[in-house]
């Protein structure tokens, strides 16, 4: 009877060896490929997020800077420098009355170009009234003009004020510009109409307010 071949159970082992070595690298090869679950476990506690995110409580809005205490508002009104005192009631109303008489003129029933003067000059005094009921011939030639067309000129004061420039009233002593409209209106024909000024200086005396002085006249 032969005996069996010598090398076969060792042909065997070494094929067990190698197939355990497969195994061991397939096993390996699935752990190196799986993901690991990202997702915690019931357990596990979430970290906290280092993003940080905008609130829209009312605790946490941006702080607005506010309007300094000193400066002015951009609203506020800035007080003017450069205000003038108004004039005295009465002075005002003199000086009206006294601009109506001194610029009006009535050719059909008046007897002369300074007849205008005589009515202004009982809202003047001093050397002014004295003037104004005077006679003067330098206006002779308009007037003739007047009397020709049965002119009448009327003025119609419009504002009262204190000029520029001119102190403020005190000490019984004013400066006031009068603004007025004047109607120049032949009985026949087309009236002229036009926009006068006229600079006066009051002064209070014991019958009060009167027009002393024409500045610019």
């Amino acid at each position: 009877m032969s005996a069996p071949a010598p090398g076969r159970p060792r042909t065997a082992g070494t094929i067990a060896l190698f197939v355990a070595a497969a195994l061991l690298a397939v096993l390996g090869v699935a752990l190196l490929v799986t993901p690991a679950d990202p997702s915690p476990s019931d357990g596990a506690i979430a970290a906290p997020s280092t993003t940080s995110r905008p609130t829209t409580t009312a605790e946490e809005e941006p702080v607005r800077p506010q309007p300094s205490a000193t400066a002015p508002s951009p609203a506020s009104p800035t007080p003017s420098t450069t205000l003038t005192e108004a004039l005295p009631r009465e002075a005002a109303d003199v000086a009206r009355k006294f601009t109506t008489a001194w610029a009006s003129h009535d050719a059909r029933r008046d007897a002369a170009f300074s007849d205008a003067g005589v009515r202004a000059a009982v809202y003047a005094s001093g050397d002014l009234a004295t003037d104004l009921r005077e006679t003067s011939t330098r206006s002779a030639h308009q007037w003739q003009e007047w009397k020709a067309t049965g002119t009448r000129v009327t003025a119609k004061v419009t504002g009262v004020e204190v000029p520029d420039g001119a102190p403020a009233p005190s000490n019984g002593l004013a400066y006031a510009r009068v603004f007025y409209d004047l109607v120049v209106a032949p009985k026949h024909g087309t009236a002229q109409h036009s926009t006068e000024q006229l600079a006066l200086e009051l002064r209070q005396d014991s019958s009060g307010w009167r027009v002393t002085a024409l500045p610019n006249a």
